[in-house]
């Protein structure tokens, strides 16, 4: 017997409805007329079915603390999140991060990376509060946690060396940083590389988010993969400069991304926030080349980044939400431009960050969502209800919204 069987479900690349049998957390068999019992029922009555959302991009350490007077640029809510953090303990970190999963659970969201910071003077406790995270929402919302170097004024210093190597011990899941914001990024990707090829972990840069027409470090990273054999393993996060360079350079430089299988993430919601401040009249976007990427092959995915701090005041961790403000940053409108922008926070940001058996086919994880839409244009531009979340083969959410209309 199946544990849950839903049926008249419509998917994102199937014509017509298909039934979905669920055993033991994966999916047993999808299509036409499945038959065979099971405990549970869901009647999708033609809804769509998605793999459940995966949230790539996101810093649960510095989420839900958005100052009363705002910050300014990216420098500024760099300082913000340092000055408050000295006085904040794990508790904190993890009351905070507790919402923000529980939040993105209820949108769909079953798998998340956050950066966390690292240096001296925070030291590991936000560390060790997004561990007990991971340990407390297994079975919720699988949550990969990477170490992120701040503070990169100097060369990576023996202190903060060791605070890395212990992170690594207490068992992060890769590293990362933004080593363009230093005058020795080479050095700091250097050391990420090493550290990450010493320990077997993955590598998750943020990479020129900058208004400046410059693609420095993700041309350094590209090399640096290439060079190092870490081909599928760096994820470059941002990538802004990109969209501010010639287009020769800009050829160039996807070509290199696309040779070292570099999955980039953008995140629109942010830097549509952050970035083109100083500008005047015509003010950037701030947002990467998502359509010269996707045509040159790379796979791109999207995702929340900042969620109601000093970088961003906004955000829900909501994935549907994010996939609205995409589309229309983007300017991706049509059915087909539509469902690759639903792409990009599933399909695309799984294989970004390396899940294994995901999707809506026989032998993939029972991991979905089941939307009140027909197609991802409806749901993304109606910002559908999440019916029902499933995780793990079980209903872990149900959401219901309601509207009594009376003349």
């Amino acid at each position: 017997m199946n544990d849950l069987l839903i049926r008249r479900a419509r998917l994102m690349d199937e014509p017509g409805t298909v039934d979905v049998a669920i055993k033991d957390g994966y999916i047993v068999a999808a299509g036409g007329g499945v038959a065979g019992s099971a405990r549970q029922m869901v009647d999708a009555a033609g809804r769509l079915l998605i793999p459940a959302f995966v949230d790539a991009h996101t810093h649960l350490d510095k989420a839900l603390t958005a100052p009363q007077e705002g910050a300014g640029s990216l420098a500024e809510a760099i300082e913000d999140f340092q000055r408050r953090s000295r006085n904040m303990d794990k508790n904190d970190f993890v009351d905070r991060g507790r919402r923000v999963l529980l939040m993105a659970l209820r949108h769909g969201t079953t798998v998340m990376r956050t950066h966390i910071t690292v240096n001296e003077s925070l030291g590991l406790r936000a560390v060790e509060a997004a561990l007990t995270l991971k340990e407390e929402f297994a079975g919720k919302v699988d949550l990969q946690v990477f170490a992120m170097a701040s503070e990169l004024e100097a060369a990576p210093a023996p202190p903060l060396q060791e605070l890395f190597e212990e992170a690594l011990r207490l068992g992060v899941d890769g590293l990362g940083g933004a080593p363009h914001l230093s005058e020795r990024m080479q050095e700091w990707v250097d050391y990420i590389f090493d550290l990450a090829a010493r320990y077997n972990v993955l590598i998750d840069f943020h990479v020129d988010e900058t208004d400046a027409p410059s693609v420095a470090s993700l041309e350094y990273i590209a090399a640096k993969t290439i060079q190092t054999g870490f081909q599928g393993r760096v994820v470059a996060g941002h990538c802004c400069g990109l969209a501010a360079v010639d287009e020769e350079k800009a050829s160039r430089t996807i070509a290199a991304v696309k040779e070292a299988g570099i999955s980039v993430i953008t995140l629109p919601s942010c830097n549509l926030y952050l970035m083109g401040r100083r500008d005047k009249g015509l003010v950037r976007r701030g947002v990467t080349r998502v359509r010269e990427l996707q045509a040159a092959g790379v796979n791109v995915a999207y995702a929340s980044d900042n969620i109601r701090d000093a970088f961003r005041p906004f955000g829900n961790a909501n994935m549907l939400e994010e996939a609205l403000i995409t589309a229309q940053v983007l300017q991706m409108g049509t059915p087909m431009e539509l469902k690759n922008v639903m792409k990009m926070g599933t399909y695309n940001a799984a294989a970004a960050i390396g899940l294994k058996a995901y999707g809506v086919k026989a032998g993939n994880r029972a991991d979905l969502v089941l939307l009140d839409a027909t197609s991802p244009a409806e749901a993304i531009i109606g910002q559908a209800e999440k019916v029902c979340v499933i995780k793990g083969g079980r209903v872990a959410v149900r959401n219901d919204k309601k509207s009594d209309i009376i003349i």
